[in-house]
């Protein structure tokens, strides 16, 4: 299990160009043979990463990994998925300089930016739905604990939507906040969190 684990963060960490949101396909699709896991769950543990200190990647393996076998687990797999990137740079720092006017290198580095925005719309079409149309509907926690029926009138109204309406208030807030007023995507992942928090998820 230890060198299995390994193994396919080894492999994340190899293919994973891009990094953070651009690689979310790639490590769903390698964590499949360890945990039976759906998107829903995956898009929490996404979540979890990006408000924790550290990689996406690396934050990701070292759950994964500690789901799968413990602490030795999420050593390996930690140690998997930043291996490569030690040996790639240690490499390419001392080569750079050399090929930095070469047509061919260049010519790579401009394919891989568009292959890139690919990757990160595939993230986007793997958590979408979890984020805005999964199980739970925020606001339903609230609305219980306000003795609330949400079966019917205001509040059964929006949990009986096709979508969560407050999720992509939210998403469309954190959008606004970041592109048009500039506003740390700290700050804004803090603020939403509150918001989720106060709101609640029924399930």
């Amino acid at each position: 299990m230890y060198w299995n684990l390994f193994v396919s963060f080894f492999k994340v960490g190899l293919l994973g160009f891009g990094g953070g949101l651009a690689i979310v396909r790639l490590i769903y699709d390698s964590i499949q043979p360890f945990l039976d896991i759906s998107r829903e769950m995956f898009a929490n543990i996404v979540a979890i990463s990006q408000v924790t200190p550290g990689p996406l990647a690396v934050n990701t393996a070292t759950y994964v990994g500690y789901e799968a076998a413990g602490i030795r687990g999420s050593l390996a797999a930690t140690f998997g998925v930043i291996l490569p990137a030690f040996i790639i740079v240690s490499i390419v720092v001392r080569i750079i300089d050399q090929f930095r006017s070469s047509r061919i290198v260049n010519g790579a580095i401009s394919g891989i930016r568009p292959a890139t925005l690919g990757l990160i719309g595939a993230a986007v079409v793997t958590l979408i739905k979890p984020a805005l149309a999964g199980e739970g509907r925020l606001g339903s926690g609230l609305f219980t604990a306000m003795g609330l029926d949400l079966s019917s009138g205001v509040p059964g109204a929006m949990m009986g939507l096709p979508v969560d309406a407050v999720s992509i208030l939210i998403l469309i807030a954190t959008v606004t906040l970041i592109i048009k007023f500039k506003k740390s995507p700290i700050f804004v992942l803090l603020i939403m969190g509150c918001i989720g928090a106060v709101l609640g998820v029924q399930y």
